[in-house]
């Protein structure tokens, strides 16, 4: 299972993502799956492009806090792994 918490920073656009994806789940977005939907502490839901997360992939998946950062209108811009 995906499994991704996140936190939003109010004032920018920068989400803190906490991902747990294993090697499994990895294969099967490798096999099509298009987006990581994930949903926040308080309910409110995120969806992110699976591939800004592929150089992040280790042994035994994706693990690990991220910080992503969106435009204005909401498109991709960066990731970066926290820890």
């Amino acid at each position: 299972m995906m499994e991704c918490a996140y936190r939003e920073k109010v004032a920018s656009k920068n989400v803190e993502v906490d991902i747990h994806i294993s090697g499994e789940e990895v294969q099967k977005a490798y096999q099509g799956a298009e987006f990581v939907y994930a949903q926040a502490i308080d309910g409110r839901s995120i969806r992110f492009p699976v591939k800004i997360l592929w150089s992040f992939i280790g042994h035994d998946g994706i693990h690990g806090r991220f910080l992503i950062q969106f435009s204005k209108d909401n498109k991709f811009e960066s990731i970066e792994r926290i820890f």
